[in-house]
């Protein structure tokens, strides 16, 4: 599997609806799509800042502390990403 292109993703975020983004989310990680839609409600987060997340975790160039920095200037960022793990671990 290639590289994913956060930006193409977050271009078409700003134009899908809530069903079609959390749809895409599924598709990119191992969780269901019922899912992805209640930990995007429980974060009370926006499509575009939840790709601002993903974005900064997958950047392989930054330490963890400047991504936990990063993720919490991304409002409901700490929030979407605590959420997130909760479906992992």
């Amino acid at each position: 599997m290639g590289a994913i292109d956060w930006d193409q993703i977050a271009n078409e975020a700003a134009k899908q609806t809530d069903a079609e983004f959390n749809s895409q989310l599924a598709s990119l990680t191992s969780l269901n799509l019922s899912d992805v839609d209640a930990f995007i409600k429980q974060s009370n987060i926006t499509n575009a800042n939840a790709i601002k997340v993903l974005k900064i975790i997958d950047d392989a160039t930054i330490s963890n502390n400047s991504k936990a920095l990063a993720i919490n200037s991304v409002k409901n960022g700490i929030n979407f990403l605590v959420q997130l793990a909760t479906k992992v671990i």
